[in-house]
């Protein structure tokens, strides 16, 4: 939505105006539903959310983590005045299934039950946005306008002065929008309480749980670090964050050395007295519905014995995700009309099965496997931006439901079967996704990114087929089925994701995607015409990384040309065109050498970046392609003149991406290549200096031993030091040398030649280029 719109909507709204924006919630009542309305909040990503459809689906057992819990409580419970510690966050962690998220959610029931919990927000991997982070402003937000509506005027004025603020693709930074429309409404809005009330009071909380599946690492270290800067500027504030999640290295590295968070590893808090706490609630609840387990206990005694429950909490050890699958196996078995088995036979059956999660999912994976369709419907379900139901899946495959279900029917043990063709197919927990995805663990059963052009293929084929039921009529999204929007929406991006997903091995997939793209093309209404076309561009850009034919290149650009005719500014994605524009023009000129070119590519990108100003979170992609042009140029030219601007694009790059600390190696990478050439023809002392400055940040903070670029940043550290000593002649920089050259004689790396020169010419390595146009 254009900047003009959200103007026009705002004006509206503040004029008591019904609005219809086309989503489910329509019509405004009042200001308070105008202001959902315009936030628009993930509806099931809260606590309250119905966990059945919407997982996790975790809770605790009465009487089990009783500890862990009371614990939490008393830290979220604490006077305002304890605050003086400043540690407002908790990081609860610890392994997969070990019970995160049921805590996560007793502590949301209890802090709500005292009318203290200001939000919370349960990310779920492969939950569509519920899996990302841009709309965590949004939803938090909207809660907390709710739990605390004293700030709701701040939240107004807020998005009154910048409507842009709500969207997610935005000229405004996920830090922008975290503190104009969350902490600086709740600072404002606790600032009017007296002080004698606040500390008499305890803090407001916030709960992120699973945090380690939100897809956009760079966009969690953005929140940790905004959150953490926003306490350390504002010491006494009455709120507390509980973040809850796995210990993934992104997460680790902003939250582990911070002085104010509290860590809470949740393996010292997993007893064994939990686990016989949740057998018994699960057996004696079972035994009470279970006429079969009945008659089993009046003839033979109490079920299990005393030795074989203890058998059973030895063979589950602590993992509460294990507990639960084999208890769903032990009394309902395989789900499947054949079974005959009772608990009673499956509980010795349980005793036997691996008590790895690996183990288990292999073994029950390993009952279907025969079955038609099961490879393709286990890689859908897997990697599905968000679930789709059993006829959802059957429609994405051209298949029959029943055969969607002849495949499942013996997983629900792991995978969570519904009712009706229409609920959704979920994973009872997102370790069996990590599994599927991890070929070292799932083996045969892996599921390789590769099978990502495969449903983008099946997503556009069922495109296709609804537009030629109304040709060049725009289809009525009202009456799509869940697999046709499914299509729908994800067509909008796979441009920006075809690089990652495409493969050698997927090349015969991608041959598919691009016909049945010309054959859209046929029937496309014209209005949407210019997307369907940009993405046709981008998959044959695609395709030319694999075949290097001059004739791709020059098809994808020409396509890529008419589709920037049909987005003329201000298009909303006029910026991707030229950005994709721009990078293929960048392989043409690789191919050709032609300064035209690189000189045009030049151009779009300049173009692009205008389009971008600061701080457009893609704006970062601009400067570096801009910044390769440039290289690209004066290698090619020898002409130092717009190496200036490369260097200066690329500080700016580097000063965009602090708030993503995961964005500053590449970055500093691209500085360094750019800094040398400058330095071997202008002889700037001051360029040489500040690449080993970036050089040695390089190796000390990022690329550490077992780095695979380690050994790149080492040799040119190496020799950076000792074109710094041709030239000054200080004896430290040849003892610098002396400290890397023992790692460096381990890693295989030549050692210098006696004639080492006083001027280099620096060139880019070609790896970094390559994983720059895999992001495109």
């Amino acid at each position: 939505m254009s900047r003009v719109t959200f103007v026009n909507i705002m004006y509206l709204w503040k004029r008591g105006v019904s609005l219809d924006f086309g989503y489910e919630f329509q019509t405004v009542d009042t200001i308070d539903e105008g202001l959902f309305e315009l936030l628009r909040p993930i509806k099931d990503a809260s606590h309250t959310r119905d966990r059945k459809r919407s997982p996790p689906d975790s809770a605790c057992i009465a009487g089990t983590r009783k500890g862990v819990i009371e614990w939490i409580i008393a830290w979220v419970s604490s006077s305002v005045i304890l605050l003086i510690k400043k540690q407002h966050i908790l990081w609860v962690y610890g392994y997969a299934g070990c019970g995160k998220s049921a805590i996560a959610q007793e502590i949301s029931e209890q802090v709500q039950d005292g009318g203290r919990l200001l939000a919370t927000f349960f990310f779920c991997r492969n939950a569509g946005d519920r899996s990302k982070i841009g709309r965590l402003p949004n939803t938090l937000a909207s809660q907390m306008a709710t739990s605390l509506p004293d700030t709701v005027p701040f939240i107004e004025a807020a998005v009154k002065a910048d409507p842009e603020l709500l969207q997610v693709e935005s000229p405004f930074s996920l830090s922008a929008r975290l503190q104009r429309l969350v902490y600086k409404p709740f600072k404002a809005a606790s600032s009017q309480v007296s002080l004698a009330k606040l500390f008499r009071s305890t803090p407001y909380l916030i709960i992120v749980d699973g945090l380690d599946e939100c897809d956009d690492k760079e966009g969690v270290q953005e929140f940790i670090t905004t959150t953490l800067k926003f306490f350390k500027k504002h010491p006494s504030i009455p709120l507390r964050i509980l973040i809850t999640s796995r210990v993934e290295q992104h997460i680790h590295s902003c939250l582990a050395a911070d002085s104010g968070v509290i860590l809470k590893d949740l393996a010292d808090h997993c007893s064994r007295d939990d686990i016989v706490e949740f057998m018994r609630v699960v057996f004696e609840a079972e035994t009470r519905s279970n006429p079969v387990i009945q008659a089993y206990v009046r003839q033979n005694g109490p079920w299990p014995s005393r030795t074989d429950s203890k058998t059973l909490v030895n063979h589950i050890g602590g993992s509460f995700i294990f507990a639960a699958t084999l208890f769903r196996f032990i009394f309902h078995g395989l789900g499947s009309s054949g079974d005959y088995s009772t608990p009673m036979d499956r509980f010795p059956l349980a005793l036997t099965i691996d008590p790895g999660l690996d183990g288990l999912y292999s073994a029950t994976l390993a009952r279907s496997e025969h079955i038609p369709h099961f490879s393709d419907i286990i890689s859908t379900i897997v990697l599905l931006e968000r679930p789709l139901s059993i006829s959802g899946i059957a429609e994405l495959l051209d298949i029959q439901a029943h055969e969607v279900v002849c495949v499942l029917i013996d997983l629900q043990a792991i995978i969570q079967l519904p009712g009706t063709d229409d609920a959704p197919v979920i994973f009872y927990h997102t370790s069996l996704r990590d599994f599927l995805t991890n070929e070292s663990r799932s083996g045969r059963f892996f599921v390789g990114p590769t099978f990502h052009m495969r449903l983008c293929t099946l997503c556009v084929a069922c495109r296709l087929k609804t537009y030629r039921q109304t040709p060049r009529v725009k289809p009525q999204r009202s009456k799509f089925t869940a697999a046709v929007q499914y299509s729908f929406d994800l067509g909008e991006y796979t441009h920006r994701n075809l690089g990652e997903w495409t493969r050698a091995e997927a090349v015969p997939e991608l041959y598919k995607l691009i016909q049945l793209r010309r054959n859209i093309l046929e029937v496309v209404p014209d209005r949407e015409r210019g997307g369907e076309l940009h993405n046709l561009g981008c998959e044959i850009k695609s395709l030319f990384d694999h075949s290097e034919s001059v004739s791709h290149i020059e098809e994808a650009i020409s396509v890529l040309r008419e589709a920037l005719d049909l987005r003329p500014n201000p298009h909303p994605n006029r910026h991707w065109s030229l950005y994709h524009l721009g990078c293929a023009l960048n392989s043409l000129f690789d191919q050709s050498k032609s300064v035209s070119h690189i000189e045009e590519a030049i151009s779009v990108h300049r173009e692009a970046l205008n389009l971008k100003p600061h701080p457009h979170p893609d704006r970062h992609l601009s400067l570096y392609y801009l910044g390769l042009a440039f290289y690209s140029h004066f290698m090619e030219t020898g002409s130092i003149g717009n190496f200036d601007e490369a260097v200066s694009l690329s500080r700016e790059a580097l000063a965009h991406n602090l708030d993503t600390p995961s964005s500053r190696p590449d970055t500093l990478v691209w500085l360094i290549t750019y800094l040398i050439p400058r330095y071997a023809e202008t002889q700037s002392t001051g360029d040489l200096d500040d690449a080993i400055m970036y050089t040695h940040e390089l190796v000390v903070k990022h690329f550490l031993q077992g780095h695979e670029r380690r050994g790149w940043a080492l040799d040119n550290l190496r020799s950076q030091l000792q074109l710094r000593f041709n030239a000054t002649g200080n004896q430290d920089n040849l003892d610098a040398i002396s400290e890397l050259e023992e790692e460096i004689i381990e890693l295989g790396l030549a050692a210098l030649p006696s004639s080492f020169p006083a001027r280099l010419t620096h060139r880019v390595d070609d790896s970094f280029i390559h994983a720059y146009h895999e992001d495109a």
